[in-house]
């Protein structure tokens, strides 16, 4: 069977080096080795400064430079952590490279870190490269964000959309949480006072709850107000609240015709959030391969959610 991968998007800023710390517990729980990548990308503008000899020399030797970063940060990170990890350097456009390379080499995870150089100032949303990888990723995407290292992700956060199909978010959420044994918490965001929207949210926290439950996971259900607020920084005041340490929602995928949905409540948590989030979309599925005994130890991942 082959061997878990995790990838781990590097560009030696201080939000990508946290999150291949945050990175060192997830390659130990699902027994993976940890893939290290470094992408040269090409400037267009500096293009035009350089003949196109000069150009590729200058980036031949950022990248034997950035290689020999890699292979001793890899080095020094398996020896300390004990981690089998590996180090690759391409060169492109950094999110279509993390794609590809997460096809290529069959990983069962993307972390990477927000805000860091790979992350165009001014562009909140359009052209991200944190949401283009979240948008296209073969695989789960967690992003990393602020100056905690969280270590476990013992309490789960998951804001319930339930305008929107949420059978997904659940399936994959009672599988993360059964690797990582953590509680969840489901919440669902009500606008106003309508005494018949709390109800029928209500129960419909209590049919998720009970199916979560029926998988063998701690998990509690809460409608939370908003109160004229955006609705991410209502899900993030929560998070808080509840010392939560990782929020997962469920992204819409990447089309043809209307790339991203601008402000949607998704990218503004991802964004916004000083905790890790953990991306899925519906059609990824989270299958590790070989992992060590100790990981699943009520068999909680030979189940599967029955359809809410």
């Amino acid at each position: 069977m082959r061997r878990n991968k995790i990838l781990v998007a590097i560009d030696f800023e201080e939000q990508s080096l946290k999150a291949l710390q945050q990175s060192y517990h997830l390659a130990k729980l699902f027994d993976a080795e940890l893939l290290l990548l470094y992408v040269v990308e090409e400037s267009s503008v500096l293009k035009s400064f350089f003949t196109h000899e000069n150009y590729y020399d200058n980036i031949l030797h950022t990248a034997k430079e950035k290689l020999d970063e890699l292979e001793a940060l890899a080095r020094e990170t398996a020896l300390h952590m004990g981690v089998e990890v590996n180090s690759l350097i391409v060169k492109g456009k950094p999110y279509e490279q993390i794609i590809q390379t997460a096809v290529n080499e069959h990983v069962i995870l993307i972390v990477m870190g927000k805000n860091s150089s790979y992350e165009k100032p001014g562009r909140k949303f359009i052209g991200s490269n944190t949401f283009n990888v979240v948008r296209a990723a073969p695989c789960p995407v967690i992003s990393i964000k602020g100056d905690n290292n969280y270590g476990e992700f013992s309490n789960i956060l998951l804001p319930l959309d339930f305008t929107k199909p949420v059978q997904k978010q659940i399936q994959q959420s009672v599988k993360l949480a059964g690797y990582f044994g953590s509680t969840i918490h489901i919440i669902s965001v009500l606008h106003g006072d309508n005494k018949m929207h709390k109800l029928l949210k209500q129960v419909q926290l209590s049919q998720a709850k009970n199916e979560i439950n029926k998988n063998g996971l701690r998990c509690t259900a809460e409608v939370v107000e908003n109160k004229g607020e955006p609705v991410c920084r209502t899900i993030i005041k929560h998070a808080r609240k509840i010392e939560a340490n990782l929020i997962i929602v469920l992204t819409q995928q990447k089309k043809k015709v209307v790339p991203f949905f601008i402000g949607s409540t998704a990218q503004e948590i991802i964004y916004e959030s000083e905790m890790p989030v953990l991306s899925i979309i519906p059609s990824v599925v989270f299958s590790p391969g070989v992992v060590t005994s100790f990981v699943d130890p009520m068999g909680l991942m030979e189940r599967h959610p029955k359809q809410i």
